[in-house]
Parts: C-alpha cells; structure tokens; sequence
C-alpha cells in the first residue's frame, strides 16, 4: 500500500519532540507501517525542520508557513495556508488511501481522496461538536463549523480513539466507525532511570484550560505544607502558561514547582521513570497516551475520574481516580498513594500489567486491516 498521513504536526527525526497525543499516534502507526508499505507524511514546518527528510523509512514533507508547536488553534491564515499546500502537494502523489487526524485535516483529507478517487480515513481523537465554545472559547466557533462540515462530507472510514469516543462519534455518523485505540513502545521504557532524591510529581501535557494544570498546582499547594520534601514538574506548553505561571507565584511554590517544554523524547522518558507519580487532572479527553506511558515506565497515576480514563486504566488499573475539578480530593488521591507504601507497590505491579495491554504494532496491524478492506472496495 501506498499511504497518507496528513497530520498538522508531525515530530523531527532530530529530537522526536510532541505537542501531543495526535502526533504521537500518526508518527508511530506511520513508522510501524511504513516496515512493509509506502508511508508519506505532509504536515506543517517547524522552526529548523527540514522541507523533507525520511525516516524510519517514513517520507516526510513539510508545506506552508513555519508553525511552532503550540496548544493554541494558530493563525487562522497560518491554517488556511498550509492547508491549501498539503491539499496541493497531496492531490500530486501517487497513494492509495488517505488519513486525516484532526478536524482541519479531515478536511484536507477529503478533498484530496476527492481529486485522487481513493478512500478517506477521518480519525477521531475527540468529539466536540456542541461544546467548541465551551472549551476553547469564542474562538472555537471555527471550529464548531469546521467540525460540523467534516460530519456531513462523509468518509470511508471513522476511527474512533476509544470506545467512548466511539459511542459520541455514533450520534453523528451511524456507519463505518471503527475503534483502535493508542499506545506505547514499551521498549523506550526499559532504560535504566533512578527517582529523583525529592519525591516528584509529574505532568504531561497541553498548557489548556480544559487541562485543569492550575488544579494540581493548587492541590500541590496544600499538600506541600504537609509534605515538605517535594517537587512537582510540568511538561508541556500552551496558552495557559502565563497563567499557571502567576498561580506559582502566587502560592510561593517557584523552588518546587517546574515547567518544561515539550521536551525531546528521551528527556521527557528520563523525567518520567524519575517520578514517584504522574497526574493529569484534565475534564476532556479522547484517550491520553501519557497515561499509559506512565504505566509502561512503572509509575502510578492519579487522574481525573472521567468516563475515557475509566476504560483505558480498566476502572484504575495502575492508579487513583479522584473527583473532576475537586482540588481537596486531588491533594487526598496524591497524598494517600505518596504515604501508602503498600498501595503504591501494588499500583506499581498494576501499572506492569496495564501496559502490556497495548502496544503500537498492534495497533498498526489494526489500522493495517482497516486501510486494506477500504482500497479493496475502491477496485
């Protein structure tokens, strides 16, 4: 097969840097497929990136205007132009199928299985018709409308990032939606890494609002008077910065409290298998690859108890629910799993064996079947 990924952000071969879970899953079903298939890539330029490179025998192509990675919607022009260019760059190659990651690249997605008369594959990381506004803001008018036009172009194929997401997707689109989830390389993990001296809890993920950062950062501040050894390190960047920034400040917390941005990928593995716990407070969710990369470098977790994370840890396989938005619930989750020796080991052995249950070369055999059954229908 022939294959296209069209993604807006796609990691160097530098660094393997992320801004996200979207990245993180087109670059490793793209590497996995690409040991047997003809993989392409276009996606946005980076600072310092390459107009093209390949590798892991994956081709990569950068068009339009340099984007840094970033958690904010962008430029609206920014957007238009390098959409205009991967659809033109697109519509020139030679594939057989087409896979579009996120609500402005279905978009692209489709017009170029449109011009090429190949199938269109609309994967799903999350559903936001109807609450655009309420997460983003005013700004997600444009993408409420985007949204809503990808579901009425129709595709090939919908891939679903959970079953959760399934069952939202299908109040939408009645047919032809299939679910294959995320997950990790379990072999980056097995690096030998000592835990940082001063117990650490660890974050990973967009500086949004719908993140809630700011709520393990003032759940951290009550737990720091009882617990005075302690650190908390977040990774990531995005708008919220500035302000979680300020709450730091404010609380006096900037000798324990860290952030780091989005770092090159074996940096953020150190960081991680450093920690004693990984949190993640966030309220929307369409499956979150940190949590089980938590759990694949041994690491408990505490996070929100929302219905996604309640399928992927197995009802807290490997970790401690807490109550979303409750930032005294918060505080109680990561204090009992720091103070609870005999708890914490048992999530430790728990995390083992969550993360044996998902492994990317199953998930690319997955997207594999489904790319195949669709070309099949076009010949």
């Amino acid at each position: 097969m022939r294959i296209l990924f069209i993604s807006e952000f796609f990691p160097t071969a530098r660094d393997l840097r992320y801004s996200g879970g979207v990245e993180a899953r087109n670059y490793f079903v793209a590497k996995n497929l690409a040991k047997k298939h003809q993989v392409y890539v276009v996606t946005s330029r980076l600072p310092g990136s390459k107009k093209s490179e390949k590798y892991q025998r994956v081709n990569i192509y950068r068009v339009g205007p340099k984007r840094d990675y970033d958690a904010s919607l962008g430029s609206f022009l920014t957007r238009i132009r390098f959409a205009l260019a991967a659809i033109t760059l697109g519509k020139s190659q030679n594939v057989d199928i087409v896979d579009g990651s996120n609500f402005l690249t279905h978009l692209i997605a489709k017009v170029i299985s449109s011009s090429l008369k190949i199938p269109a594959v609309a994967w799903y990381p999350d559903i936001w018709i109807g609450s655009w506004i309420k997460i983003v803001g005013p700004i997600g008018a444009v993408g409420e409308v985007l949204e809503r036009i990808n579901i009425r172009l129709g595709f090939d194929a919908y891939i679903a990032i959970s079953e959760t997401k399934a069952r939202e997707l299908r109040r939408f689109v009645k047919r032809n939606v299939s679910v294959i989830g995320c997950a990790v390389d379990r072999s980056e993990f097995k690096i030998a890494t000592k835990k940082q001296q001063t117990p650490t809890i660890i974050c990973a993920a967009r500086l949004v609002s719908y993140k809630r950062i700011e709520d393990l950062v003032w759940a951290f501040a009550i737990l720091a008077k009882k617990i005075s050894q302690l650190n908390l390190i977040l990774i990531g960047r995005g708008p919220e910065k500035e302000k979680i920034e300020n709450i730091i400040k404010m609380l006096k917390l900037n000798s324990k409290v860290k952030i780091l941005d989005n770092l090159p990928r074996k940096n953020f593995i150190d960081h991680l298998k450093s920690a004693r716990i990984f949190c993640l407070p966030s309220t929307v969710e369409g499956f979150v690859i940190s949590v089980i990369e938590a759990a694949a470098a041994g690491v408990p977790f505490v996070i929100s108890d929302i219905p996604v994370f309640r399928e992927i840890t197995a009802n807290g396989w490997g970790g401690l629910f807490f109550k979303s938005t409750d930032i005294k619930d918060l505080s109680v989750k990561l204090e009992k799993l720091l103070k609870n020796k005999k708890l914490y080991m048992q999530k430790v052995k728990e995390c083992a064996s969550l993360a044996q249950n998902y492994d990317w070369q199953e998930v690319a055999q997955k997207t594999e079947d489904l790319y195949k059954s669709l070309i099949k229908k076009y010949t």
